[in-house]
């Protein structure tokens, strides 16, 4: 469980990195406005897995594991929307 002076640390943190968390989920999506969608995501989990998982050592590198999974997890919806349509 996380106290209140690290979770505004994480949300410092996160206010820090905003800007480089968006270049690269948009360079992973293949899309700025995608990008920020991925970010708004990235910034709801990691607020809510600090009190399941705070990140342990480096938050930096912790905020770009969620990052990339998000990301990833975008791509696979964009895929089943696709297939879907394709279906249709």
């Amino acid at each position: 469980m996380t106290d209140e002076k690290d979770r505004a640390r994480v949300e410092a943190l996160l206010v820090e990195l905003r800007p480089a968390l968006h270049r690269y989920a948009a360079r992973m999506v293949g899309s700025v406005l995608d990008g920020e969608d991925v970010v708004q995501d990235v910034i709801a989990r990691a607020m809510a897995a600090l009190d399941r998982a705070p990140p342990e050592g480096d938050a930096t590198a912790w905020s770009f594991r969620i990052a990339h999974n998000a990301a990833i997890d975008h791509l696979r919806a964009r895929a089943r929307r696709a297939g879907e349509q394709e279906i249709q």
